[in-house]
């Protein structure tokens, strides 16, 4: 019993590491935080640009989060994911490993936990990393767009401005008109982390929780994100693996 069993075990792990690789491979982006929550300080011991340094080893694109985004990122922030390294528990050892989650805190990797028994803080967190970035190496993560033969982008509408005497008006007929197509107007209401965005009869219509980037939020429960660009805010929504655009008219409270 037990040589099936250790014969069952790599099996099953090749199995795992399959899915994980089919499931990496639809994101170009890995952002990386200038502080990880074990640490004192920002990129204390040079940690926070020792992991970006590995992520681009490993073929990722790989931004810290107070960089300028990409456009394409701006549009689409579920291109990326969000890495954090993680301080495991150990009373001789300094463990850590490494987490990636998607636009909507889904995991999608964990690696393997690096450990290291050196006494100086600084060598051990080191050899820590590099360890459990050990387990990218049978990844070979290469970016696959979802259907990038489908993905098209369509130029959002443009917004006209509303006569001075129908702003007041809160109806559901009070929309904005746009080549000849009603743009509904949503009302901000502000809940800490974000907005919820809501029509004329108080319904939500989406909840937005913000990026930590200026102007940028996902939409929860939607593979989606709004954001602002040349003084409009527009919804970036990827429907059956194809990228819309549109305008939205915000009114924040």
């Amino acid at each position: 019993m037990l040589k099936k069993a250790i014969f069952y075990i790599p099996i099953l792990l090749m199995g795992l590491s399959g899915f994980c690789q089919n499931d990496i491979n639809n994101y170009k982006y890995v952002i990386v935080p200038k502080t990880f929550d074990f640490l004192k300080s920002e990129d204390q011991f040079q940690l926070n640009s020792l992991s970006k340094f590995m992520f681009e080893k490993y073929g990722f694109v790989a931004l810290f989060d107070d960089e300028p985004l990409p456009d394409d990122l701006i549009k689409n922030g579920c291109l990326a994911l969000n890495a954090d390294v993680i301080k495991d528990s150990g009373m001789f050892k300094t463990k850590l490993f490494i987490e990636l989650k998607n636009c909507r805190k889904q995991l999608v990797f964990q690696s393997q936990t690096g450990d290291s028994d050196h006494k100086k803080s600084e060598v051990a967190y080191k050899m820590a990393i590099r360890e459990a970035f050990e387990s990218f190496d049978t990844l070979n993560y290469t970016y696959k767009p979802a259907s990038s033969e489908r993905m098209t982008v369509e130029k959002p509408k443009e917004v006209k401005s509303l006569p001075s005497s129908s702003v007041e008006l809160a109806t559901p007929a009070n929309q904005v008109t746009s080549d000849d197509e009603a743009i509904q107007i949503l009302y901000a209401k502000s809940i800490g982390n974000g907005y919820q965005l809501m029509d004329s009869n108080s319904e939500i219509v989406y909840t937005l929780i913000f990026s930590g980037k200026e102007d940028l939020y996902i939409v929860k429960g939607k593979d989606a994100t709004v954001y602002k660009v040349d003084g409009k805010w527009v919804i970036a929504e990827t429907v059956d693996d194809v990228l819309h655009v549109t305008t939205l008219n915000i009114t924040f409270q």
